[in-house]
Order: C-alpha cells, then sequence, then structure tokens
C-alpha cells in the first residue's frame, strides 16, 4: 500500500489522538475531524451499538444536522437498508459493496435521510471485542466526489486497531481482558 505524505502526516496525528486519555466520545469525535481531512470526505457521524435495546445511540457527527440525525435515531434506523449489512461485515466496508448505489438511491433511507444532508457515497467501520460492537465509524462523501475506494479500505484498517484500543481504554478496559484473535 502507498501512503502519500499527506495521508502519512493526517494517519500520524490520527494515531497520536488515538493514544490519548479520552473518553468514548471524545475518541469518536476527534477521530472524525481527521478522517474527513485523510478521506477527502464530506461528513462523519459514529454510533455505539446497544444490544440490549436493539439500537444504536451516543451519536457523535460533523457536517450533519442534528434534527436529520435525530429522525436516524427515532426512525430511520430502524428502517435502514444498509448499516445491519455493513456491521455483519465486521471490517471497513463500502457502501457500494453492499448494495449498489441506484439500488440505495431508490430507498425512503436515501431519499428522506441521507440526500438531506447530501450524504451519497459512504464507507463504514466497526471496532468489535470478540463479538461485542463497541463504536462504528461512518464516513459519506456529497454526490460532487467520486466514490470511496480500496485505497480508502486499506486507510480505515490502518487504523481500526488503534480506534478499538481508545475505545476499550475510555471504557477502562484492560488490554489482558479482550480475547485475541489467533494469529
Amino acid at each position: 500500500m502507498y501512503v502519500t505524505s499527506a495521508e502519512s502526516r493526517v494517519l500520524s496525528r490520527i494515531l497520536g489522538l488515538l493514544s490519548e486519555d479520552l473518553s468514548e466520545h471524545d475518541v469518536r469525535e476527534a477521530v472524525g475531524h481527521d478522517l474527513l481531512e485523510l478521506l477527502h470526505a464530506d461528513y462523519y457521524a459514529s454510533y455505539v451499538w446497544q444490544e440490549k435495546s436493539g439500537c444504536f445511540d451516543k451519536a457523535a457527527f460533523l457536517n450533519m444536522d442534528p434534527k436529520n440525525l435525530a429522525a436516524y435515531e427515532a426512525y430511520f434506523q430502524y428502517h435502514d437498508p444498509i448499516t445491519f449489512k455493513l456491521q455483519a461485515r465486521r471490517e471497513a466496508t463500502l457502501v457500494t459493496q453492499v448494495m449498489p448505489q441506484r439500488e440505495l438511491m431508490r430507498t425512503e433511507f436515501f431519499n428522506d435521510f441521507l440526500a438531506r444532508d447530501g450524504l451519497h457515497w459512504g464507507v463504514n467501520a466497526y471496532s468489535y471485542v470478540g463479538d461485542r460492537n463497541i463504536g462504528d465509524i461512518r464516513i459519506w462523501r456529497s454526490r460532487k466526489r467520486e466514490n470511496f475506494d480500496a485505497h480508502t479500505l486499506e486507510l480505515l484498517r490502518l487504523i481500526e486497531p488503534a480506534f478499538t484500543g481508545a475505545l476499550l481504554r475510555a471504557a477502562g478496559v484492560l488490554a489482558e481482558a479482550v480475547p485475541r484473535a489467533p494469529s
């Protein structure tokens, strides 16, 4: 994978930020600013999956209308044709990998939620500890830009372990308590 010098500088900032002692919400919000720059993106949101209630909450977001996100939390997350498919993949995934863009654009979710803020091309990444989703990253570009690509996925894969570690530290979970995947 080739990383430009500009990408390297932003990656360094992100990894430094993720090594700081921040609250869980602050981790998710602060990383968003740099991710928008790194990925030449326009919109950012991050949620935490709540297994007991079966919903996403604790929103952190940039460049999105809070009223529109309230509509997501109240209605659209329960009528969302892509997020659960993305979440099930457990790795950085382009929205177009789980649903063709034309098909997405015909949904209520796209027209009455995503398009209201200008979200068009998306990529999501999820942090897991064992089978538990502890936070996500949702990044979007406007229609004026190109879709994300394989390079985007590689950049997110570089960040994901540090992001997960920062969320665990913020939750007060010791690294020894976290099961590791076999090598």
